[in-house]
């Protein structure tokens, strides 16, 4: 793991970027409290209508991003690089990506604002980060999916949810972060063993995906979405933290959005997992060429999944 360094500045310059990351982060912890208390108000809405309710938090989550990415765009200039398939417009989508830090969010963001998403976004996650206020309380509103770790009671839950968006016919940009965790040094090693053990490609640059989540999102949602989006986030100067992203120190960031239409995807669960496999060893590739020539190849250069 390599950290992005910290840019010299003079002691002054850097006492306005600090002080400017602390206001920046207050406005936006407290905006989206505000947020929060206007989704609580929104449960009033659900009484009268449901489609009512869903339209009024799709447009609070997309007000809130939209700020999100302006300023990223126009305050901290961070200049985002898409090597992106064509995207169809309001075409429903499972979203697959590499995590790597807090700031992957951001472009996932991005993503979604560019393709008029953002309030369709849902996502896998943690079920402590549901207690969190803020950007917890605020994916409880958007039908977010919230795990355990126990695979019997999560797929139930799953599958629960899976069913209110089809009944219901939920637009959905269903966000999965294979891997389960941000990719530290530990980490790394962890999976390598884990590699090894089961005979797959050594990876420096991601973790060994777990397949349960997306052989469950493919499997239920086939008839739902039309494809599924292959996210690849890499830094070219180092991996940040959210702190060094809001003290203005991450300039660039390169996104790779590769469409496969799900009827192109695997139909039995253990073809699934070797896919979401091949697609991980792929990103690998990609993050390796990241770091030995500082940018991401063309999208139009294709990658074999057996390189060495």
């Amino acid at each position: 793991m390599y950290l992005a360094p910290l840019v010299s500045r003079s002691l002054a310059r850097r006492t306005w970027l600090f002080g400017r990351a602390l206001v920046v982060s207050a406005f936006l912890f407290i905006l989206l409290l505000f947020i929060n208390a206007l989704q609580t108000l929104s449960l009033l809405c659900k009484i009268l209508s449901q489609p009512l309710f869903r339209k009024v938090n799709q447009h609070l989550a997309q007000f809130y991003c939209s700020i999100l990415v302006l300023l990223m765009d126009k305050i901290y200039r961070v200049s985002i690089i898409w090597h992106c398939d064509i995207l169809p417009e309001q075409e429903d989508a499972i979203v697959i990506a590499n995590h790597q830090t807090a700031v992957d969010i951001m472009p996932l963001f991005a993503l979604a604002h560019r393709s008029r998403r953002v309030g369709d976004m849902k996502f896998f996650v943690k079920e402590v980060f549901k207690y969190i206020p803020g950007p917890g309380w605020g994916l409880i509103f958007l039908d977010s999916i919230f795990l355990k770790r126990r695979w019997m009671a999560d797929r139930r839950r799953i599958k629960r949810s899976f069913q209110k968006f089809i009944q219901e016919d939920i637009p959905l940009w269903l966000n999965i972060f294979p891997e389960g965790t941000r990719f530290t040094q530990k980490k790394m090693l962890d999976a390598q063993s884990t590699a090894r053990h089961y005979k797959l490609p050594i990876c420096e640059h991601v973790l060994v995906p777990f397949a349960k989540a997306f052989e469950t999102s493919v499997l239920g949602l086939k008839d739902r979405v039309q494809a599924v989006y292959d996210v690849t986030i890499g830094y070219p100067d180092g991996i940040p933290t959210l702190w060094q992203l809001m003290l203005g120190d991450v300039q660039c960031i390169e996104v790779r959005v590769e469409r496969f239409p799900m009827q192109s995807l695997p139909k039995q669960g253990p073809a699934i997992e070797q896919w979401l496999n091949d697609r991980f060893w792929a990103k690998e590739l990609i993050l390796r060429h990241l770091k030995q020539h500082g940018g991401f190849p063309n999208l139009s250069v294709p990658f074999a999944v057996n390189e060495n």
